[in-house]
């Protein structure tokens, strides 16, 4: 998915990878497409460490070395003599999702585990009962077996060479199940056939389909073909996940694997779900009451549940995307393009987080400077962690639920206003489901907003006769 296609696909909006490499896609430009790119990285993640585990005991019993032997007709024991796992020192270099499962399934073999992955927090190697190592190169001193599970970047390509083989201990086995080039093949080779290196198990190689190769020629080389995924429960989620993804991204909804905007863990994806939702719905609300241009968007995050700037990121995006769709004319806005058309339409953004939340546990403050230089303000909280609500439009502190046919009227606060409204509104047979009502922030204004919910649409001549009230100022009916 290069350049070239990603300008003839005019209508292209997401480009989901049933897996986890993503080497074959152009993102940079997909980003500048406004294409969402996402992959489904936990989908293989347990074939891919049972995997692992499997080409670990294979190549430590040198089982498919004596299995070849006994089918050519032959019969013997002392040349596939091969070592326990038991007691021994397993360096994982890398400990991800894959790296981590891996460490689990090495400790129901007794084995010491230890890990080298210096982006992973201190929590993390204590949770899973692995050893931390400071530096590549105590890894590679005190490993029996070492295993690599990292992406291919150019940090990790031909990580373990010639000089990193010298720092092991004479007959050490290696794995690679995670991307071909990570041990350097030529090296390996060499390390084969010095003696240092035991045995070697691959199942990622440099170039793919590889029909031949110098490492075929030792009997304690384990070589399978990009096997890792390759069960039929990892190709089963794989699909399932994709799709799902795929179905997110055309509903415009948030992608959690997308590879063009901040990722998200599971715990994070669950939590902020509806406060996602929440924040492009104050962006649609601001959007569908007010028509004026816009100059800055500022999204302000107060309380305790949203701390980390990674999450204010994604909810500032939201809120951005439900500002922004609704004055595109080709309608495209998602959570990749949403900041680069703000940029293009000269919207300045910014996000802001604050640990003063008020009289709520959370808080989401929309801020908009529209082009007369004047503040147009749009707040909501979460309640208990699932019930989004909206709590101040403008001046107004005002509490309702942001879901469904809505009515916004800003009006005069005298007697008589709203059941006038009510009147004309069943005249016409809409019926009105819930409303509420707020008065100025002072308390002392006479001017209020009347939210109306609607069970069905509500006729322009229904409008037009509220419009006739000198009390009522507007009238605009909103979808959430």
């Amino acid at each position: 998915v290069d350049k070239e296609l990603l300008d003839r696909a005019t209508n292209l909006r997401i480009v989901g990878r049933a897996g986890s490499g993503v080497d074959n896609i152009d993102i940079d430009y997909a980003t500048q497409k406004g294409v969402i790119v996402c992959n489904t990285p936990e989908s293989n993640i347990i074939s891919a460490a049972e995997h692992t585990m499997g080409m670990l005991l294979a190549s430590s019993r040198n089982i498919p070395w004596a299995d070849r032997y006994i089918k050519s007709g032959k019969w013997g024991r002392k040349q596939f003599e091969g070592s326990e796992l038991y007691g021994k020192t397993l360096g994982i270099i890398g400990l991800g999702r894959i790296g981590g499962l891996v460490s689990q399934r090495a400790r129901g073999f007794a084995m010491r585990v230890i890990a080298y992955d210096p982006y992973i927090p201190d929590s993390r190697f204590a949770n899973l009962g692995v050893e931390k190592k400071a530096t590549l190169e105590e890894l590679l001193r005190e490993s029996d077996f070492i295993t690599i599970h990292t992406p291919r970047t150019p940090e990790t390509i031909n990580m373990v060479s010639d000089e990193q083989i010298a720092l092991m201990k004479p007959g050490v086995r290696l794995v690679n199940c995670a991307r071909g080039g990570l041990f350097n093949e030529d090296a390996l080779y060499r390390g084969l056939k010095s003696g240092r290196i035991a045995s070697v198990a691959i199942d990622t190689w440099v170039n793919e389909p590889q029909y031949s190769h110098p490492l075929y020629e030792f009997d304690t080389v384990v070589g399978t073909p990009h096997l890792g995924a390759s069960t039929y429960e990892a190709s089963r989620r794989v699909g399932e996940e994709v799709v799902a993804e795929v179905i997110a991204g055309l509903k415009g909804e948030m992608v959690k694997n997308a590879l063009n905007i901040p990722t998200l863990s599971e715990e994070s994806f669950a939590k902020l779900r509806v406060f996602v939702r929440l924040a492009e719905q104050m962006g649609i609300l601001y959007r569908q009451i007010r028509r004026g241009s816009v100059k800055r968007v500022e999204t302000v995050f107060a309380g305790k549940d949203i701390e980390d700037p990674a999450d204010a990121k994604i909810l500032s995006l939201a809120a951005l995307k439900g500002i922004l769709q609704g004055t595109m004319s080709r309608g495209n806005v998602n959570f990749v393009n949403a900041g680069l058309l703000a940029e293009q339409m000269g919207i300045e953004v910014r996000e802001t987080i604050s640990l003063d939340s008020g009289d709520y546990r959370n808080l989401i403050k929309l801020v908009v400077t529209e082009g007369d230089g004047s503040e147009f303000v749009i707040a909501g909280t979460v309640l208990e962690h699932k019930h989004p609500r909206i709590i101040q439009i403008g001046e107004h502190p005002i509490t309702f639920v942001p879901q469904g046919k809505l009515a916004y009227v800003p009006h005069r606060n005298v007697p008589g206003v709203i059941g006038r409204v009510g009147t004309i509104m069943g005249e016409f047979g809409v019926n009105i489901s819930r409303m509420v009502t707020s008065s100025g922030a002072d308390n002392v204004s006479r001017d209020s907003i009347m939210i109306l919910g609607l069970d069905n649409d509500v006729p322009q001549a229904a409008i037009d006769r509220c419009l006739q009230m000198e009390e009522i100022y507007e009238m605009k009916v909103i979808d959430l």
